[in-house]
């Protein structure tokens, strides 16, 4: 086994070297501002979310609290119709003198304006 020679790839092939541009590598800042992009919509989106769920629960406590009130005030028309009820009145009402009268007088008031007398007017000759 004998070995071959190397040939030289320069003199046979005819290649050259040739000056060109460094390769660059890609920049990061394109792909830092995606994701930076990402980050904030996703933390908007979940703000956004949170906030919504904040106003759903205020909602139904305002909704609880407007039911509430409905039935306090349902309690207090019903109150107010036990209070005002004549046959609940007419007994407190005896009790303390009120009494419906047995004999009734009856009052005429004149309601015809008065005309007001001028001094002078009456006569000239009747002085008083």
């Amino acid at each position: 086994m004998t070995a071959r020679p190397v040939r030289r790839l320069a003199e046979q092939d005819n290649l050259r070297l040739l000056k060109g541009r460094r390769l660059r590598r890609p920049t990061l800042a394109p792909w830092m501002l995606m994701v930076l992009i990402g980050v904030v919509a996703f933390l908007g989106l979940g703000f956004a979310r949170t906030s919504l769920d904040r106003s759903a629960f205020d909602l139904a406590e305002l909704s609880k609290a407007i039911s509430e009130e409905t039935a306090t005030n349902r309690q207090m028309n019903l109150e107010i119709a036990r209070l005002v009820n004549p046959a609940r009145i007419s007994p407190l009402a005896e009790e303390l003198g009120l009494v419906i009268p047995d004999t009734t007088k009856q009052l005429l008031v004149d309601l015809t304006p008065e005309i007001p007398v001028v001094a002078g007017a009456e006569g000239e000759g009747n002085n008083q």
